[in-house]
């Protein structure tokens, strides 16, 4: 019996024990779920932006669960937020200065330069519309609405100008304030176009009233115009003008009736040949209301002439008005060979000026993507389109005091090996002196016929000067970086080698660029990357098959994007779909963008978003969902550019922004937002590392690893200064980064 009971007494013991362990099996199940749980609302709070919730909650996951794994994420997250607070922090602050200075130039009546720094201010706001409905902000829009008017009416354009750019950032969806903004637009563009020395009288005085305003911000900074002095024969700055002869140069009448004739065919939607001779009138008739154009066409200082030009474009804006469909087409015919009597009747201006400015005008009834490529445009066109020019294979840019200067040599170039370095001034292009000129000049002078030889003097850092005679050669641009260019040429593509994060920036879409992205690409895969982010921030477009090649490249199969115009034209509907291929890339990936993606790069990020192959990270992108396509007029001596339909994403939406539009672009599934200043600071850092150095000099700067994980201020670089690490100053990257580093580690996002 006792044997019995004591038998029994161990059963019960071990029915105890074993639900004790059942117990125990039970809580860690429930602390795995919990810690699951906590990981995914973590991630929920990261995308939508809650970084300090996100944080919080990966933490405590991280406590709970004693994994590395989760540990290193939640140090990852931490991270991150630490810098984004400190940026948020900037923001607020930049902001905060805005609205201040806003009040202290209204407190000095200086309402036309406070709406300049109210537009800065609503940039900066976290909430646009509670800005917009500030009393005071709207008090100060009536005030400048009645300057801009007073401005317009006294025909001081480039102050209107200003003005109107500024309420049209302030209340963007008032079509009053860009309608306002064309008009400022076009008169400002007369006059710069035909008479650049008063353009830059008024430039000049504008800019003067701008330091008075500065110094009344910032009384202790010098003005940014300093008093003239005479200077040495070898250093006079007379400034290169634009000639608007040779910019005109080879216009004629036939390209203009042949735009108009596949405008009123070929373009999008319908617009009538009625549209096209009232805007052609419109334009005209700012050229003649266009005070001080008289100095360059004698004409119209004559008053009586001007009034009788100006009443038969009265008479042709009537009988527009009054065509119906079935004569509209005659009615433009008949007003164009009138206006060409008229003109030699009265004031006698250049015929390529009465086509190129009454084709400004029917243009301008059109989008803003379509316009007229005239014959001195075409090489620049191509060069834009084609990624390849005739030239010695540098990158310019102005710096502080309107110097030329050199950004970087491109590799295997004329200009790289004959020795030019980034940092170098171009004192003279063929012994022209350079201060002071435009970049479009400078490129202009510098590219040329293939063989043809170019003179440049070059000034180094170090005070040498030296003349470098180079022959000129096709030069290709290419379209897509890396994360910094190796010394001697080449890239490097990781920005984190440790996880093997792999980063591509795409500039713009030109006929290589697929091309180069593949392989790119298959190069990043052939090294071990994981994860890609891809960089289309500030990427304009630029060719639609380019930017569907580089979707098929990620996309297994499926649709990329169609298009179709919102009427029956010639150019039918279309559909573009991936094709599955052996060399497919389905390595994770982010997308970078900004306010400044546009077009084609809005396909590619557009399209990976809705099919779920990648993250987009940034700002809602520009809204350019149109399709162009181009013409050949006469001989092909001149295009027209045309907006022929519009594209459709996967999902069906386009993405156009129209004047009214209050939802457009692509948004990103993690919005982080930076400012003006954070932007320069980010794109400083990058050149730094875009620039091509000697095969024997230190990097620019370095990859991000683990070991760098409190993402540093600052790096050593080939010139022993400090500079700025990317991933210090651009939230947006680090963003990509930190996505990538997660979804690596096992994280859902």
């Amino acid at each position: 019996m006792r044997r019995l009971l004591n038998h029994g007494r161990w059963v019960i013991i071990a029915l105890a024990g074993a639900m004790a362990l059942g117990t125990q099996i039970a809580r860690g199940g429930d602390e795995l779920a919990s810690t699951n749980q906590l990981k995914s609302e973590a991630f929920v709070a990261l995308r939508g932006g809650d970084f300090g919730v996100a944080s919080e909650l990966i933490n405590k996951a991280a406590r709970q669960a004693h994994d590395p794994a989760t540990t290193l994420m939640a140090r990852w997250v931490e991270q991150f937020k630490v810098q984004h607070d400190t940026f948020a922090a900037e923001r607020q602050k930049q902001y905060q200065k805005a609205v201040d200075e806003v009040h202290l130039l209204l407190e000095h009546f200086k309402d036309s330069y406070a709406i300049d720094v109210a537009a800065r201010a609503y940039g900066l706001a976290d909430d646009k519309a509670a800005f917009a409905n500030e009393p005071w902000v709207k008090n100060l829009i009536q005030t400048t609405s009645t300057l801009a008017k007073q401005y317009e009416e006294a025909h001081q354009w480039i102050k209107a100008l200003r003005v109107y750019s500024d309420l049209a950032s302030v209340e963007p969806s008032n079509p009053h304030w860009k309608d306002r903004l064309k008009a400022a637009t076009r008169h400002v563009r007369l006059i710069a176009m035909y008479t650049p020395e008063e353009f830059h009288a008024l430039r000049e005085a504008e800019s003067k009233e701008r330091d008075a305003v500065d110094q009344l911000l910032k009384p202790t900074t010098s003005p940014a115009t300093q008093p003239a002095t005479k200077p040495a024969d070898d250093e006079a700055d007379a400034e290169i003008m634009t000639d608007w002869t040779e910019t005109l140069r080879g216009v004629r009448s036939d390209m203009l009736w042949d735009a108009l004739v596949d405008v009123r065919e070929q373009y999008y939607r319908e617009v009538s040949y009625k549209t096209l001779m009232e805007g052609g009138i419109n334009g005209l008739r700012a050229l003649i209301t266009t005070e001080g154009l008289g100095k360059t066409f004698a004409g119209l200082k004559d008053e009586s002439k001007k009034a009788e030009f100006l009443a038969t474009l009265d008479e042709l804006d009537k009988q527009a008005r009054q065509a119906d469909e079935g004569s509209e087409q005659l009615v433009l015919r008949n007003a164009l060979a009138k206006l060409k009597s008229a003109n030699a009747a009265t004031v006698n201006l250049p015929e390529e000026v009465l086509v190129s400015e009454f084709s400004d005008g029917a243009f301008g009834e059109l989008d803003p993507f379509s316009s007229m490529i005239w014959p001195s445009d075409l090489a620049d066109f191509t060069k834009q389109t084609q990624g390849e020019f005739s030239g010695v294979g540098i990158q310019i840019q102005t710096d502080e005091d309107g110097n030329l200067k050199v950004a970087t040599p491109l590799e295997d170039t004329p200009a790289y090996e004959a020795g030019i370095k980034a940092g170098d001034i171009i004192t003279h292009i063929d012994g022209r002196k350079t201060k002071g000129i435009s970049l479009t000049q400078a490129v202009k002078l510098i590219t040329g016929p293939e063989n043809t030889r170019v003179r440049l003097t070059i000034k180094s850092p170090d005070g040498q000067t030296k003349d470098f005679t180079i022959r000129r050669q096709t030069i290709k641009v290419a379209s897509i970086k890396g994360w910094k260019h190796q010394p001697g040429g080449g890239w490097s593509y990781f920005v984190d080698p440790e996880q093997k994060i792999a980063y591509v920036r795409i500039t713009n879409f030109t006929k290589t660029t697929g091309e180069d992205f593949s392989r790119a690409v298959d190069e990043m895969r052939s090294q071990g990357a994981r994860g890609i982010i891809m960089d289309l921030r500030y990427n304009p477009g630029g060719l639609m098959v380019a930017a569907t090649e580089v979707c098929d490249k990620l996309l297994g199969d499926g649709l990329i994007v169609s298009t179709h115009a919102d009427r029956e034209t010639p150019n039918p509907p279309s559909i573009t779909t991936a094709r599955k291929d052996d060399d497919d890339c389905d390595l994770p990936m982010v997308v970078l963008v900004n306010q400044y993606s546009a077009s084609a790069s809005e396909i590619v990020s557009g399209a990976l978003k809705d099919r779920k192959r990648a993250l987009i990270v940034g700002e809602r992108t520009f809204g350019k969902g149109s399709v162009q396509m181009l013409f050949p007029l006469s001989t092909r001596l001149a295009l027209v550019k045309l907006t022929t339909s519009h594209y459709y994403l996967p999902s069906g939406r386009c993405i156009h922004r129209e004047e009214t539009s209050t939802d457009w672009g692509v948004n990103p599934d993690l919005t982080i937002e930076m400012t003006p200043d954070q932007m320069r600071a980010a794109i400083d850092a990058r050149q730094e590392l875009d620039i091509l150095r000697e095969a024997n000099s230190a990097p620019a700067g370095g990859e991000h690893t683990d070991s760098q994980d409190k993402a540093p201020t600052t790096q050593d670089t080939a010139a022993g200064t400090e500079k700025v690490d990317p991933l210090a100053c651009d939230p947006q990257l680090s963003a990509a980064l930190l996505l990538l580093r997660l979804q690596l580690t096992g994280a859902q996002l």
